[in-house]
């Protein structure tokens, strides 16, 4: 399974305005995820990380201001645990079908916009219901996996393996 980074097009920038394109193709849905300090979404319940998974919602984040990173646990991938330090460069992080996934903001917060991808099928109320990773022994072992990193270095996206993560950051 390989992520995909949907590209933005900055059509004009000045030192203090930035125009950019963000379109999606097909999305349906537009939501703004503001995140005050350093906030977690879905925060951790009883002492346990929680997240959230979509079955009728192709997420399509991107950050329009601050920093946000994404945790991605998907069991049935090759690689279950993945990374995301999410950084608007790198355009709309898209988070497939089915995909437990969690975000962390920076200390001062972070703006997201999901321009979101919906089915017939989607109903808000059964699709943003957090998910304990306490009794998901299917979770937990993919967390306990060496996560992929995802980062924006040398204005490029670099997909890095956890034991080498700390030689290049």
């Amino acid at each position: 399974m390989e992520l995909n980074f949907v590209p933005i097009n900055i059509f004009r920038e000045t030192p203090e305005v930035t125009f950019l394109d963000a379109s999606v193709k097909d999305s349906n849905g537009s939501d703004v995820v503001t995140h005050r300090g350093g906030a977690t979404s879905p925060p951790d319940f009883n002492g346990f990380e929680q997240y959230y998974v979509h079955h009728h919602q192709i997420d399509n984040n991107l950050v329009l201001e601050g920093d946000r990173t994404f945790t991605l646990l998907n069991p049935l991938w090759d690689e279950p645990h993945h990374i995301v330090y999410l950084h608007r460069f790198m355009g709309a992080l898209q988070i497939p079908i089915g995909t437990f996934h969690r975000s962390i903001s920076g200390k001062n917060g972070s703006i997201v916009i999901n321009q979101a991808i919906r089915d017939e099928q989607f109903e808000a109320s059964r699709e943003f219901t957090p998910i304990s990773i306490e009794n998901r022994i299917d979770l937990q072992k993919a967390i306990s996996t060496e996560p992929i990193i995802w980062l924006w270095k040398d204005e490029e996206i670099k997909k890095i393996k956890n034991s080498l993560f700390m030689k290049v950051a």
